[in-house]
């Protein structure tokens, strides 16, 4: 859930610094105390941002989606819900994962990447997208940094032995290609490198192994993260907050104008006290007792492990998504 308000507060942040340390012209005022839904997109009263983040490093497709995030911001009940969208959901018209869409657009044309991962969210879920930010994990690394590096309690704790080494994805012999990482149980400071590991890992036995866990160790990170940035230690440091303003700038692929980050801003504060609503979207029954997706036989999907609506039934899974968010 701190992936929405960090995401926000990112620019937010920029917005706030945009304000207070550049030329402001009255519409950029007027975008901050104003209300938001004047000046940002959205459809029945929602507000939907999708958040990819890419690797952005080796050789390897350095531009397929790692994470696929959806906020989606109430103007009315001005709350936020999250959708942890699985990396391995299918899109039929493309016949490919979800996280392909990103690198699909950009390999048919530079520049229509976002285009594509918009309209996978749009065909898969019934999601209209209104802004796409495409985070490069140097981002993620960098911040971690900025701030000291974060402390996680990691529970369990796991071994991954197949952990892809940048840059030596055609190295032989193949084992040459991995290292060992190992993140014991309790508490563990993390610096950025580190941190990018703990959430990238995907090789672990078990349930670790997994990318419900994976998303669950973003989540933790991106936890620990959110509550050293948004203090008045770090807001009220100008020094540290123009570094942060650079590494966003330097990682950062979006279509939001930067005219729309002082609204940006002012959403952050307005959700900064409320919870975030979090759409599961898994194998597993939900609270309700609710298991939307599956995984179907890999044969009849090019030979690959995807997950698809319960039933094959894409309209349930859009109906289900949009009565979540209407709660």
């Amino acid at each position: 859930m701190s992936a929405v308000i960090l995401f926000i507060s990112f620019l937010g942040v920029i917005g706030y610094r945009y304000l207070s340390h550049f030329k402001v012209s009255p519409q950029s005022l007027l975008n901050f105390f104003g209300t938001p839904k004047e000046q940002l997109e959205s459809t029945g009263g929602l507000t939907n941002f999708l958040v990819l983040g890419i690797r952005g490093e080796g050789e390897d497709s350095p531009d397929l989606s790692d994470t696929v995030i959806v906020i989606s911001y109430n103007h009315e009940k001005k709350v936020a819900s999250m959708i942890g969208v699985p990396r391995d959901l299918w899109i039929p018209s493309y016949q490919a994962k979800i996280n392909t869409a990103y690198h699909y657009g950009e390999e048919a044309s530079p520049g229509a990447g976002i285009k594509f991962a918009q309209g996978a969210i749009l065909e898969d879920l019934g999601l209209p997208i209104h802004y796409t930010a495409v985070v490069n994990f140097s981002l993620f690394k960098q911040a971690v940094d900025l701030v000291g590096g974060v402390d996680i309690d990691v529970q369990p704790g796991f071994v991954d032995d197949e952990f892809p080494i940048p840059g030596r994805e055609r190295a032989l012999p193949i084992s040459s290609r991995y290292e060992t990482i190992i993140f014991p149980d309790g508490l563990n400071h993390m610096d950025g490198q580190t941190a990018l590991k703990f959430v990238r890992s995907r090789h672990a036995e078990g349930e670790e192994g997994t990318d419900f866990a994976r998303s669950n160790r973003q989540q933790q990170v991106l936890s620990a993260l959110s509550k050293k940035i948004i203090t008045p230690s770090f807001l009220l440091n100008q020094q540290m907050v123009d570094e942060l303003i650079n590494i966003v700038n330097s990682n950062l692929i979006s279509n939001i104008n930067a005219n729309l980050y002082p609204s940006l801003a002012k959403i952050a504060l307005d959700i900064k006290d409320n919870p975030v609503r979090s759409v599961p979207l898994t194998s597993s029954p939900d609270e309700n007792g609710v298991a939307i997706l599956y995984h179907p036989p890999t044969f009849k999907y090019n030979g690959e492990w995807v997950l698809i609506p319960k039933d094959n039934n894409w309209n349930a899974l859009k109906q289900y998504v949009k009565n979540r968010l209407s709660q």
